[in-house]
């Protein structure tokens, strides 16, 4: 016991407290300064002859992680952050037909495309030249996020969440009340003068978490929580939102040069390579058992315990009456050691210090000790198979979870299939449109060009002279006209660029804005997680100060219990002096008795 109190003063630092110095004062002061006492010898041996039930078991578990999918979803975070903080765009154009009144800008692009679709010139003037459209093609650009390589991130962020709110509730799931120490009493013992009754059961139970009180596994487990609340995070946010509407990657990363070249999205294809290729649990949990045997020396201290309870209450009685102690049994018996059965031996003896109501008595002990046994041992088969059970029923919800997995897939291909069809069948369509409106454009400009032709031979002259000026006035217009395009586009660009450039710095001061709001919560957290662990401290420095209390009062009231044993110890030797003459006495009377009636019968015979 010493050693084992050296080695724990080396470890001071390292471990918490353990409870065998306390324990090693119990039995070094209180108990031997009682076990000097009659009255303790009485008391043992009372309850040693009692009907005793004890009871004992202490189960709790271990749980162990897996390394590895810990450290592969923890490397990635840092890209995950990149990329939703930042993530790349394109430029998506996107060309549409609309009314000539809605159009917001022309230029050589509608010119040409103009000229080639005929069909949406509404009015042509052959003297001058001059085209009205009725429907002209318009370019829209705007930023989009929405590609392969952010699709992909955003797959496996939502694959990786999962992935660990699983095993975060799994670990994480409180214990349920067959764990912890447990300990039940049950004693009938008798004695002249009174009788005594002890039923008690102890509950130890931990109360804290794994993270808490798993020493070897709390880094661990707290990286596990926090990969669970920093996935949650990244859940919840825009980027998450968008491009949760969109459609999952399935199938293998195609490695585009975003991907390859990237650090951060070469991150994320790398955790879901993983995350595809891991098919283990990540952890394990193990029920552990203590032998639920009780053996001599923690027997006696039941005993202790019960001989102190019964020494408490009978002190807090008011009358003095029944504070008085029982009086011992009148005859001389001898204390039979065994109390259990634990192994029988057939052998011939002339000793028999047993009576039949004692072997009786022990037999019955012992019975009941087999059926203890044996019911702890049907509990722990029951906690395994529950164990086990749990087990395939977890094994059976990931194959479920897989099935509807590649249900799912196989309906998004089918979608696919259903959607690529149906966009084929349009364009078809829309290409016989075309092809109709080209040909009606076509026989409609031959009749025109032999019209023109007829009018062109016979006004030749004429139209030449007038065609010299107006290919003058038209080249200048046209040049005017570009230049009014080329000056037009420039603005616009300049404005585009303009507005980027607003829409950049706004997105940069609301990425700010949430930053700064997430660096204010966390600072908010560790506060009050620091006020909590100031609080606990003043809590437990305030409960040791009443332990310490209430160890001072039940000192001091041991003193009075002590002193009162020590004036029956005093009072004893006159008490068994008068006891010993009032028996003497008796014996006296009995043997005149006996020569009274052994006279009477020897007159009797003489007669």
């Amino acid at each position: 016991m010493a050693e084992k109190k050296n080695n724990q003063e080396g470890k001071g630092q390292q471990t918490p407290s353990l409870i065998d110095p306390i324990y090693e004062k119990y039995t070094r002061s209180v108990i031997r300064a009682l076990s000097s006492t009659d009255f303790y010898e009485f008391f043992m041996d009372a309850i040693s002859r009692a009907e005793n039930r004890f009871q004992f078991s202490n189960r709790k578990l271990e749980k162990t992680v897996d390394i590895r999918w810990v450290d592969a979803i923890d490397e990635a975070l840092s890209g995950f952050q990149n990329i939703i903080n930042n993530p790349r765009n394109v430029i998506r154009e996107d060309e549409l037909i609309v009314n000539v009144a809605n159009a917001k800008r022309t230029g050589t692009e509608v010119v040409q495309h103009l000229a080639q679709h005929g069909a949406l010139v509404e009015e042509y003037n052959s003297q001058t030249g001059d085209v009205r459209p009725s429907r002209v093609m318009q370019r829209y650009r705007e930023d989009s996020t929405e590609i392969y390589e952010n699709r992909l991130v955003f797959t496996v962020l939502e694959y990786a969440y999962h992935f660990v709110r699983i095993r975060y509730e799994a670990l994480f799931e409180v214990m349920g009340d067959e764990f912890g120490a447990k300990l039940k009493v049950e004693s009938d013992m008798s004695s002249p003068t009174e009788s005594v009754h002890v039923d008690m059961f102890l509950h130890i139970k931990e109360t804290d978490s794994a993270l808490q009180t798993d020493e070897k596994n709390r880094d661990v487990f707290d990286r596990i929580s926090r990969l669970y609340r920093v996935l949650t995070i990244f859940m919840n946010t825009p980027f998450a939102q968008q491009m949760a509407k969109l459609n999952r990657v399935k199938g293998n990363v195609v490695k585009t040069n975003v991907i390859k070249k990237n650090p951060a999205y070469r991150a994320i294809a790398k955790l879901w390579d993983f995350l595809r290729s891991y098919d283990d649990i990540g952890y394990t949990i193990r029920v552990v058992e203590q032998n639920p045997q009780i053996n001599e020396r923690f027997q006696q201290d039941i005993y202790h315990n019960i001989l102190f309870q019964y020494i408490i209450l009978k002190g807090y009685l008011e009358d003095e009456k029944d504070r008085r102690l029982p009086a011992p049994v009148k005859q001389k018996r001898r204390a039979l050691k065994p109390k259990f059965i634990r192994q029988i031996i057939e052998e011939l003896t002339e000793d028999y210090d047993l009576p039949d109501v004692e072997v009786r008595k022990v037999l019955i002990e012992e019975l009941t000790k087999e059926q203890l046994m044996q019911e702890e041992a049907a509990e722990r088969r029951r906690l395994v198979e529950e164990q086990e059970q749990r087990k395939k029923a977890e094994a059976e919800r990931i194959r479920q979870e897989k099935e509807a997995e590649k249900e799912r897939i196989r309906l998004e291909k089918e979608a696919e299939k259903e959607r690529i069809r149906q966009e084929k069948e349009a364009e078809e369509a829309r290409l016989r449109q075309e092809r109709m409106e080209r040909e009606l454009e076509d026989r409609r400009r031959g009749g025109l060009i032999r019209t023109e032709v007829e009018f062109f031979l016979a006004h030749l002259e004429e139209q030449l002279e007038a065609r010299a000026e107006e290919k003058a006035r038209v080249a200048q217009e046209k040049q005017d006209y570009l230049d009014a395009v080329v000056l037009m586009e420039e603005e616009e660009l300049r404005r585009k660029e303009e507005a980027r450039r607003k829409r950049l710095r706004r997105k940069e001061e609301l990425e700010q804005a949430k930053r700064e709001a997430l660096l204010a919560q966390e600072q908010e957290r560790l506060r009050q997680q620091e006020l909590e662990e100031q609080r606990l401290r003043e809590q437990q420095e305030q409960e040791e100060r009443q332990r310490q209390e209430q160890r001072r009062k039940d000192l001091l009231q041991l003193a009075d219990y002590v002193r009162e044993i020590a004036f029956f110890d005093a009072n004893l030797a006159s008490r068994i002096r008068l006891r010993q003459e009032y028996i003497r006495r008796l014996q006296e009377a009995e043997e005149a008795r006996q020569q009274r009636r052994q006279a009477r019968k020897e007159g009797v015979q003489t007669r």
